[in-house]
């Protein structure tokens, strides 16, 4: 049984911090607006739930055997995100820069995002990894977390566009480059320490 009372702050606390998932959220509010940035969240759902179904099923047991595995996996992640902060620094203020914002773009970057492995390990109860029913129901409360979150986000972001926004598009998805990179090295750091 989960423990709401812990579980929702708890979740609700790590969802709000920045990362690579909001970012690229934040991003595409400002680069595409609110409603052409909404099939974001489905995508952001999806790289979570397999990310911490992957987690919680597979790998943590998995690095009980093999201790390497979690610092390896984490510094994959780390090195993804430099390559989607590369992508987003370069392709800064182009034409076809929604490539890069797109829901593919947000599932990968969820899929890889260290969270899921907090998430995994230290916030579901370990019944949701018993069987599927325990699961669906822990994702329903994690999913009436993350959908709000999200489109908090890109309402921050969609803030910086339009007529009267004052910061030019280009500038923002240069400084979610920054905050991508920021977070990767934040995390290779902390994975080699």
């Amino acid at each position: 049984m989960i423990d709401l009372l812990t579980f929702v702050p708890a979740v609700a606390a790590i969802l709000a911090t920045p990362g690579p998932t909001n970012t690229l959220l934040a991003t595409s509010g400002a680069q595409a607006g609110f409603r052409r940035s909404l099939p974001l969240v489905p995508a952001e759902l999806a790289g979570y739930g397999i990310a911490i179904a992957t987690w919680g099923l597979f790998l943590e047991p998995a690095s009980a055997a093999l201790p390497w595995l979690k610092p390896l996996l984490k510094l994959a992640c780390a090195v993804y995100l430099v390559a989607v902060a590369w992508d987003l620094w370069r392709d800064a203020g182009s034409p076809e820069n929604g490539d890069h914002l797109g829901a593919r773009r947000v599932f990968s970057a969820t899929l890889l995002n260290p969270k899921a492995l907090l998430f995994a390990i230290a916030i579901f109860p370990e019944a949701a990894f018993r069987d599927l029913s325990g699961f669906l129901q822990t994702m329903s409360f994690f999913a009436a977390i993350v959908v709000p979150t999200a489109l908090g986000w890109i309402v921050f972001g969609s803030t910086f566009s339009g007529p009267s926004a004052r910061i030019q598009p280009r500038l923002i998805q240069r400084g979610a480059a920054l905050a991508l990179l920021t977070f990767s090295v934040s995390l290779g750091v902390t994975t080699l320490g």
